[in-house]
C-alpha cells in the first residue's frame, strides 16, 4: 500500500508575498524552546492554529547553517555546515540510542506556505541579520527574543537581558527593519513599571517593526504566578501596532476572553499549547492519549529526534497525569513505541467521559505569598546580567586590540614596503650611472666600495662582545 500523505500536505498554505499575512484575530503557537520544532507546529496547525512560531535559535546557530531541501519529507532543513567528528564510544552510544532509527538533526524545519515566524536569540545588530538572512526566504517574518529569563539566554545579553539596554534594542530592530524583507516583530515581557514598560513599547514601535507581542509577566516572575493581564491593556491603547498578548491561554474560549480583556489584536499560547494543543480547537480539548498519538506519529514521520519527542510526549502526559503508571512507563521509554505503550495505560488510567475533565489544572501561587522566591530570581537576574554585561566587555576589547593588532601589521609591513622600494629605486640609479658616478675614474671607484665595506665591519673587541 501507498504511505499516507505527510501531514503538512493537507493543511492551508500561506503565501509569504500576499496582502493577506496579518497580526489581527489570529490564535497563535507561542515561541518555546525545545518544543516548538516542526511536528508540534504541524500537529498545532491541524487542530486550528492561524499562526506558529519557531523555538528561539541563537543567531551563532543560525548562521552555521546551510539550506538543504529535502525531498523524502518535502521539507526545507537548514543543517550545519560542519559536523564534528566523533569519538567512537561516543558514536557506538548514539547508535544504540537511535536504535537503527534515522533522525534528522536539523537546526531548523519548515515546509513551503507554513505561517511561520522565526524567532532569534541575539545580542548583535550584524549577527541578527547574518542570522535573519539565512531563513528569511523560508519564512514568513523574523521575531526577535526579549523575553526568555532564563540564565543561559540573560548572561549571554540577549532575551529578557536586551530590556536593560534599550540603545542595542533599537540597534538590532532596525537594522533587521531596514535591511530585510518580511516583517520584524519582537517578543517583550513587562518590567516592574508602568512608566518603563510604556517608554519601552513606544522605542520598539519607533524601529519599524510590525507588531509586538507582551508577555504579560515581568522579567523576575514565573510560570506559577498569575499573568498581570490588567497591566496590558493602557500599553495597547498606546500603541498603534498590533499587539500579541501571551499569558494564561489553557483553553480555547481564552483566546477570546484575553483578547477582550487586554484589547489585544490576537493572542498566542505557550504552556496550553504545549500540555494539549487540542485548545486550538473550537469545539473543545481532546484527550490526552489521542493528542499524544497524533503528535508521536507525525514526529515518526519526519525522522524528529527521539529525544525531543520524548520531551514533549511527557509534557503533554505530565501536565495531565504526573502520577501515574503510564507517565513513569513513558519517562523510561526508549523508543517511539515505549511512548505509545504508555498510552494505552494512560487510556486505562484515565477512563475519562467527560470533556470538562480534558482541562487541565493550574496551580498558582500568590505574588505577596512568594516574595521571598520573587526576590530570589531578581538577585539572579541582576547577577545574570552582570556576567553578561562583562562578557559583552571583554569580547568587545578584545575586538578592539584585534583590530588595532592587524592596523599596526598593516602599518609596518607598508613602512618595510616603501623602504624596500627606495632601496630598489636607489640601486637602480646606481646601475644607470654607471662607473663614473662616484665622480671619479675606476681607480676612485674601485676603492670606494672598498672603503664603505671595510668601515661596514664591526671590531673585534664588538665581534667578541
Amino acid at each position: 500500500a501507498a504511505p499516507a500523505p505527510l501531514p503538512h500536505l493537507s493543511l492551508a498554505r500561506v503565501d509569504v508575498d500576499s496582502d493577506g499575512w496579518s497580526y489581527v484575530g489570529k490564535n497563535i503557537l507561542a515561541p518555546m524552546v525545545r518544543a516548538g520544532t516542526l511536528p508540534l507546529r504541524v500537529l498545532a496547525r491541524k487542530y486550528g492554529a492561524d499562526m506558529v512560531y519557531s523555538e528561539e535559535i541563537v543567531d551563532h546557530a543560525i548562521i552555521a547553517t546551510e539550506r538543504v531541501e529535502n525531498k523524502e519529507h518535502q521539507t526545507v532543513d537548514f543543517m550545519p555546515k560542519t559536523k564534528v567528528p566523533l569519538s567512537a564510544s561516543k558514536q557506538r552510544k548514539r547508535e544504540k540510542r537511535r536504535r537503527g532509527r534515522r533522525e534528522n538533526n536539523a537546526k531548523f524545519r519548515t515546509y513551503s506556505g507554513e505561517p511561520v515566524v522565526f524567532q532569534i536569540g541575539t545580542n548583535d545588530p550584524v549577527r541578527a541579520l547574518r542570522g535573519a538572512q539565512v531563513v528569511e526566504k523560508d519564512v514568513c517574518a523574523i521575531d526577535v527574543n526579549m523575553g526568555c529569563p532564563k540564565h543561559f539566554s540573560v548572561h549571554a545579553g540577549m532575551g529578557v537581558g536586551l530590556l536593560s539596554s534599550p540603545e542595542t534594542i533599537a540597534d538590532i530592530l532596525k537594522t533587521l527593519v531596514r535591511n530585510l524583507s518580511v516583517p520584524v516583530t519582537c517578543k517583550i515581557r513587562l518590567k516592574d513599571s508602568d512608566e518603563a514598560t510604556l517608554d519601552l513599547v513606544r522605542l520598539i514601535e519607533s524601529c519599524g517593526v510590525q507588531a509586538i507581542g507582551i508577555h504579560a509577566r515581568c522579567v523576575h516572575d514565573r510560570p506559577r504566578h498569575r499573568a498581570l493581564v490588567s497591566r496590558v491593556k493602557p500599553l495597547v491603547t498606546a500603541l498603534s501596532i498590533p499587539v500579541i498578548y501571551n499569558g494564561d491561554v489553557f483553553v480555547h474560549e481564552d483566546f477570546r476572553t484575553m483578547a477582550e480583556a487586554t484589547g489585544s489584536d490576537s493572542v498566542m499560547a505557550a504552556r496550553g499549547a504545549l500540555w494539549n494543543p487540542s485548545l486550538f480547537r473550537p469545539e473543545g480539548l481532546l484527550p490526552v492519549y489521542d493528542v499524544m498519538r497524533d503528535y508521536i506519529d507525525i514526529a515518526e514521520r519526519y525522522a524528529n529526534p527521539f529525544k525531543n519527542t520524548k520531551y514533549v510526549a511527557l509534557q503533554m502526559l505530565g501536565a495531565q497525569a504526573p502520577k501515574s503508571e503510564a507517565y513513569k512507563r513513558a519517562q523510561v521509554s526508549k523508543e517511539p513505541k515505549g511512548l505509545l505503550d504508555s498510552l494505552t495505560h494512560c487510556k486505562e488510567e484515565l477512563s475519562l467521559i467527560d470533556a470538562r475533565h480534558y482541562q487541565i489544572g493550574v496551580k498558582f501561587v500568590d505574588r505577596k505569598a512568594d516574595a521571598d522566591n520573587i526576590d530570589r530570581n531578581r538577585r539572579k537576574h541582576i547577577k545574570s546580567l552582570k556576567e553578561g554585561l562583562a562578557r559583552l566587555q571583554a569580547a568587545r576589547k578584545a575586538r578592539q586590540e584585534r583590530e588595532a593588532r592587524e592596523a599596526r601589521e598593516e602599518g609596518k609591513e607598508g613602512v618595510q614596503s616603501h623602504a624596500q622600494m627606495d632601496s630598489a629605486k636607489q640601486s637602480e640609479e646606481e646601475r644607470e650611472r654607471g662607473p663614473g658616478a662616484y665622480g671619479g675614474g675606476g681607480k676612485e671607484l674601485e676603492e670606494a666600495p672598498q672603503q664603505s665595506a671595510s668601515s661596514s665591519q664591526p671590531s673585534k673587541k664588538k665581534r667578541r662582545w
